[in-house]
């Protein structure tokens, strides 16, 4: 066990929960989303996702505890390429209980409708205030559950 978690990527979170991860691939580009959120009590991690002709290590074997370990899981990668949808299946499949807010544009969305399935979807691009409040409903909406 000791040797899979050596190759986890990126590495376990040192910061309690909620936990937020946000997949997106300019990371600096999510500064004002991560500003407001952490304004807001949440810790949070961003993934620049995987690079062209790559996959998103969920997908494979190795795992990722980034998002293994999110409370929620906001998917900013978009629906138009091949990886940055494998990604968000991947999440969908690999973390089923994890809330997942995907930011994406209605076009994409309608036309990957599994894959958005169930989770919270917000048309991009998406401001500071969106992004926190969808965070806080799938959180509210996780704790009502439990």
């Amino acid at each position: 066990m000791r040797a899979r978690q050596s190759r986890l990527s990126p590495q376990p979170w040192p910061w309690p929960a909620p936990r937020v991860l946000i997949e997106h691939a300019d990371a600096e580009a999510t500064a004002d989303v991560v500003a407001a959120l952490r304004g807001d009590g949440f810790a949070v991690a961003v993934c620049r996702g995987p690079e062209h002709d790559s996959r998103c290590p969920l997908a494979a074997e190795e795992g990722c505890a980034a998002a293994e370990g999110a409370d929620v899981v906001v998917s900013w990668l978009g629906l138009g390429t091949a990886e940055a949808r494998e990604a968000l299946a991947a999440v969908r499949r690999r973390l089923p209980a994890t809330p997942v807010l995907v930011v994406a544009n209605a076009g994409e969305a309608a036309r990957w409708p599994e894959l958005v399935e169930n989770a919270a979807v917000i048309e991009g691009p998406a401001s500071p205030e969106q992004v926190l409040r969808g965070v806080r409903s799938l959180r509210q909406e996780a704790r009502e559950r439990a």
